[in-house]
């Protein structure tokens, strides 16, 4: 059986199951009409709650959910369920899978080895940063001449490439 599959009998058997209670309380107060409105408040109250951890307030009955016709009747086995008692769901909804991957940060790639740039970047050394300028515009002068050291350390440019770079460096 699939997970989703099992997800959804757990759900629908905790509605059921709820159901049955919300009919059992309903019945003596309305007849059938008491016990066909508690059963659908208790089975949607148990699709409602199917995906949280649930602390039974009182002392209850439970029966498989196929023998609910069996209310009056004796089921095939009951379990009787002590005020208190925590009812924790183990297997994970959909909805819980898919906060968990929200929430879940994805981890950073890295490198299989340096490349030439990283490599060249880290021992490129500028001057360092005036009082009057910020950093954002220091990094942003120490990239460009870096990548210009770069370019020419590297020789094989576009043609014109480097005659472009000095032509920008002397316009300031």
């Amino acid at each position: 059986m699939g997970k989703r599959l099992e997800r959804a009998k757990a759900k629908g058997e905790l509605a059921s199951s709820l159901a049955l209670v919300g009919a059992g309380i309903g019945a003596p107060f309305g007849g059938p009409l008491g016990a066909s409105i508690g059963g659908g408040i208790g089975a949607i109250t148990g699709l409602v709650i199917g995906d949280t951890t649930t602390i039974f307030p009182l002392d209850m009955i439970a029966i498989p959910a196929y023998q609910a016709y069996l209310i009056s009747g004796t089921p095939a086995f009951q379990i009787f369920i002590k005020e208190g008692e925590v009812l924790t769901q183990v297997i994970e909804t959909d909805a819980q899978e898919a906060e968990a991957v929200i929430e879940a940060k994805p981890k950073r790639k890295k490198r299989s080895k340096p490349n030439p740039w990283i490599k060249f970047n880290t021992s490129f050394t500028y001057r360092k940063r005036r009082k009057n300028e910020s950093p954002k515009e220091y990094l942003g002068l120490r990239a460009r001449a870096a990548s210009r050291a770069y370019k020419k350390s590297k020789g094989g440019t576009k043609k014109g490439q480097v005659r472009k770079t000095a032509r920008r460096a002397y316009k300031k």
